[in-house]
């Protein structure tokens, strides 16, 4: 073999090189792949998969902002009273916490109302975190995007020049979830198959590459026969719903009393969330503040009550306190319940959980109390509530 002759590339089949390409995608069975990490939890149950895309529907006019602001103030209120109070069984799980290692930000986008209703929802959250209502936060920021017009010069479109804006703001706020309401406005033709896809595929790449999640809101279509039911609008709809991991739907109902609004799980890749119920109160003045309703959440996917008696859980926490060291962790908190009350079923202990929140059984630290790199609150025992017992077997307090 001369020289010229050795210098001559390798020839590879067909096949060989069709193996290269697929390579990166072929699953291996001798890898270990991790449960999916879970931004969000009701009563126990995790759901909005970080990594993953996320829906959020319903009739105009019916709550969808006010699930947003739920959904933000729950991921963003660490420590806050109001927060437990007001999003009973909603919250970050501990889990994710831990994963990722901080505080979680929120970036949430407004491509529809009127800047003074955005910034109602940012009230709202700033009011249920328990922050200052007039200074800004650096875990939670808002892009108004209602008034995008078309750039002239470069002919970039508005919907175009949102969804670059979007991008943008991820990249420079590095947000560990996004909430873009509506996603109507970031493309051109929502019937258009082609484009839904694109769009799509495009969130979908930005969540798994940032390791986020993003929640779209978009109009639904009620089934004839079926308010409960939705069909999101047009191919984007369609296209949504197939490759997301949650749809959440928000019902409005007019009863005796006044408005009810119950938020149900229309799809899930995981264990389906129990329904809740919420209503819109009058406790920050005409901000509008939703509260869960609590006897909503003390119902099982099956309907039946999964709670055990405020008496008893005041009971247990009495006759185990000394069981623990406080302040103590919402874990340490269910071990007494389920050791002194005998209970295996976790729906059950996270609602009694719940109920010693409610009844102001255990209080919250302050956050002045934390120690460093502490991401969520331990909990004292409230001495106005339940009788403490110091080791020694005196009355003093903790």
């Amino acid at each position: 073999m001369n020289e010229e002759t050795s210098k001559l590339p390798e020839i590879r089949t067909f096949e060989e090189t069709a193996l290269d390409e697929l390579k990166p995608y072929l699953l291996d069975p001798k890898e270990n792949y991790p449960e999916p990490f879970y931004m969000l939890e009701f009563n126990g149950v995790p759901f909005s998969a970080i990594g993953g895309i996320q829906a959020i529907s319903g009739q105009k006019k019916n709550g969808k902002s006010f699930v947003l602001t739920q959904l933000m103030a729950a991921i963003l209120g660490q420590g806050s009273t109001r927060a437990e109070f007001y999003l009973q069984g909603l919250r970050v799980p501990d889990r994710t916490l831990e994963h990722i290692g901080h505080l979680p930000k929120v970036l949430y986008v407004d491509t529809e109302m009127e800047k003074l209703n955005s910034a109602k929802v940012l009230r709202r959250v700033h009011w249920l975190c328990e922050w200052d209502m007039n200074e800004p936060n650096d875990r939670f920021n808002i892009l108004w995007l209602r008034t995008v017009e078309q750039d002239d010069d470069t002919k970039e479109k508005a919907y175009e020049k949102r969804f670059r804006l979007i991008r943008k703001a991820i990249e420079a706020l590095e947000p560990d979830i996004v909430f873009i309401d509506g996603i109507r406005d970031i493309i051109g033709d929502f019937n258009n198959i082609n484009e839904s896809a694109d769009l799509i595929q495009k969130l979908m790449a930005i969540a798994e590459k940032r390791h986020i999640c993003i929640w779209n809101a978009l109009h639904f279509n009620p089934r004839p026969g079926n308010d409960d039911e939705s069909k999101m609008r047009g191919h984007t709809g369609t296209e949504l719903g197939n490759k997301v991991t949650d749809t959440l739907v928000s019902i409005k109902k007019k009863t005796d009393t006044g408005v009810i609004f119950t938020v149900k799980q229309q799809d899930a890749r995981s264990k389906d969330i129990p329904d809740w119920r919420f209503e819109v109160t009058d406790d920050a003045g005409a901000l509008g503040i939703p509260k869960i309703i609590a006897n909503g959440l003390n119902l099982s996917t099956s309907g039946k009550d999964t709670s055990d008696t405020p008496e008893d859980i005041k009971a247990w926490l009495t006759e185990g306190q000394l069981d623990i060291t406080w302040p103590a962790t919402l874990s340490d908190i269910r071990g007494i319940i389920k050791k002194r009350g005998g209970i295996s079923n976790n729906d059950r202990l996270q609602n009694d959980i719940t109920i010693a929140k409610n009844r102001r059984f255990i209080l919250a630290q302050t956050k002045d109390k934390w120690e460093p790199g502490q991401l969520k609150p331990k909990y004292y025992l409230d001495t106005n509530q339940i009788t403490v017992i110091a080791p020694s077997g005196e009355g003093d307090v903790f």
